[in-house]
Parts: structure tokens; C-alpha cells; sequence
């Protein structure tokens, strides 16, 4: 396992063990022991007992923030039991970012959390032949012009590898000579162009854009660095911030709104891409080799560089 999935996962771990431990005060509460907690426990008791003691410190001042923004995790309405459990990686394909999960199902009622190690990303969806990017992303489709342009692109990386198999040889990018070149920009250019008649045809694909991006379910995101932990609360649905019977929460998490347009689209270098929305939103797509060896697809880094002003954050100390 690479060390920032692992580093994650056992974020995750402290998440769920943190919130159970904070509003497990009488009401019922479960945490569900699956396979997804069963790895992300595994992932966390990896680590040195100092290591996991600043995970669970992380995790527990954020929690005791949390709880003061969401007053129906302590406090139950008709005494409803409340489910905890640690998403599997394919909700995140399918739009939901949330990764430990609260649940109070009879009353319909659930708040989640996105869990980040020392990053702030937002996703790393792959480019290649073989995936149509607007129909996974948008509920759209590529145009064929851009279909034959990422098909060229990596049937030639797939050439690359057919001719070193037949030498035993397996082809790593950095013997590449000319991988920015001849993969990274003109990858870029046909995907810069893509949106941009993707928006000449739909007037939809700015908000689906953003919300294929940050999740298609308002959250928390937790992010855990040295001393600090930052929690952001994505309240674009109005579902976050809900009293509990007379019981308000204590701060308030403004409502986002969704962008309406993309003002323009911008590289910044050879392998990014800035794209800059009304409503204040503004993400990077850093296109890299997820695999030291060569293979027919790219990923993408994206990263939220610009957010709205009304955007709810704040910092606890750990």
C-alpha cells in the first residue's frame, strides 16, 4: 500500500474511533466492522504507537469541533440509533468523496467526512483511450475528434511497451525521452479543447464539472498536518449544520452556491491546467504517471486552488 493511502486510511481509522468514543454517551451507536474499517484499522495499527497517537489526537480535535456544527450526532431525535462506517474507495468513482460516514437512517439523516493526510486533493481520475471522460465525470460524451486524439497519444505508449516486452524489458516513463512532449501536453491540449466545446454545448458543465470534483454529497473535509488540523464544510445541498429538535448548532456553515459558468481555462505549465469558475471556485488538473512504468493512461492531481470566500473553515491546534 503507498504511504499516503495508508496515511489516509488510518485518518479514516481515527475518524471513526474518535466520533464514536465523542457521542457514544448514552444513545446507540454502531460502528460497522467491515471490510473497509478491517483495512483501515489494519493501515493504522501499522504505525508506531507515537504515530497513532497523533492520529487519534488529530482526529479527536477535530471531532470535538465537528459535533458543536452538527448538533444531531450527540443528540438523536426519537432516540434513533446512528450507524458509523468507513466508506469503500468506489464510492469516491462514483461521486461520493465522503470517507467515514454517520448515518441515522430512520430519520433520513446522515454527515460525512473526507479524510486528508498533509494534501489537500480533491481526486485523481485517470485520461486515457479506453474512458470517456465526460460520461464517467459529467453524464456527457467526447466528442469523437477527442477520442481519436487520446487514442493516437496512447497507442503510441502502447507501442513503447510491445516493442520492449519483445526485448524483456519493462519500460519505465522515466526512460521516456520526450514524456512532457509528446504525452503530457498534447494530452492537455486536447483536454483544455474537449471542455471547451463541451461547454459550447451544454451550459450545465460548469456545476457538473465542480461537483464531479469536491462530491455529489455536502461534507467535512478533515485535513490533519503538524499540529493542526483544518475542517471545511462543503454545504452546497443545505444538508450540513441541522438542529436537533430545539437544539442549534453553535456556528454556522454558510450554503455554497455551484458555479454557472467557466471564465476561462488556463495553463500554468507543461503539466497543468488551471480551470477558473464564477462563484469564486478554481481547480488545478496536474497531469502525471501514476506508475513509474509505462502504461496507455495518465491521472490527474486535482486541487481546489480557489475556493469561495463564504467557504466554512476553521483550525484546531492538536
Amino acid at each position: 500500500m503507498a504511504a499516503q493511502t495508508k496515511s489516509g486510511k488510518s485518518l479514516e481509522y481515527a475518524l471513526a474511533v474518535a466520533i464514536y468514543d465523542k457521542i457514544n454517551n448514552g444513545q446507540r451507536v454502531t460502528i460497522q466492522k467491515d471490510s473497509s474499517y478491517k483495512n483501515a484499522k489494519k493501515s493504522f495499527e501499522s504505525y508506531s504507537k507515537i504515530e497513532q497517537e497523533k492520529y487519534s489526537k488529530a482526529a479527536n480535535s477535530a471531532v470535538n469541533h465537528i459535533v458543536t456544527l452538527e448538533p444531531r450526532l450527540e443528540n438523536p431525535v426519537n432516540d434513533e440509533e446512528i450507524m458509523i462506517s468507513i466508506q469503500s474507495d468506489q464510492k469516491g468513482t462514483h461521486g461520493d468523496v465522503r470517507d467515514v460516514l454517520m448515518v441515522r437512517a430512520k430519520n433520513s439523516w446522515e454527515v460525512g467526512f473526507s479524510a486528508k493526510n498533509e494534501n489537500n486533493a480533491v481526486k485523481h481520475p485517470r485520461l486515457s483511450d479506453k474512458i470517456d471522460f465526460a460520461k464517467q465525470w459529467l453524464g456527457l460524451e467526447c466528442s469523437d475528434e477527442y477520442m481519436k486524439g487520446v487514442s493516437k497519444i496512447f497507442g503510441n505508449a502502447r507501442l513503447l511497451v510491445k516493442e520492449n516486452k519483445k526485448k524483456n524489458h519493462k519500460l519505465l516513463w522515466s526512460e521516456v525521452p520526450k514524456k512532457i512532449e509528446e504525452y503530457y501536453v498534447p494530452l492537455l491540449e486536447i483536454f483544455e479543447n474537449e471542455i471547451c466545446s463541451l461547454i459550447e454545448n451544454n451550459k450545465n458543465v460548469a456545476s457538473l464539472l465542480l461537483e464531479y470534483m469536491i462530491g455529489k454529497n455536502d461534507f467535512y473535509k478533515i485535513m490533519k498536518y503538524k499540529a493542526i488540523v483544518t475542517i471545511q464544510g462543503y454545504n452546497l445541498h443545505e444538508t450540513l449544520n441541522i438542529p436537533s429538535n430545539s437544539i442549534m448548532p453553535q456556528n454556522k456553515v454558510p450554503k455554497l452556491k455551484f458555479p454557472a459558468r467557466i471564465n476561462h481555462i488556463e495553463r500554468e505549465n507543461d503539466n497543468k491546467t488551471i480551470i477558473t469558475f464564477d462563484k469564486g471556485w478554481q481547480i488545478s488538473f496536474r497531469i502525471h504517471n501514476a506508475s513509474s512504468k509505462v502504461e496507455p493512461s495518465l491521472k490527474f492531481d486535482v486541487r481546489l486552488v480557489g475556493v469561495p470566500p463564504t467557504l466554512y473553515s476553521h483550525n484546531e491546534l492538536w
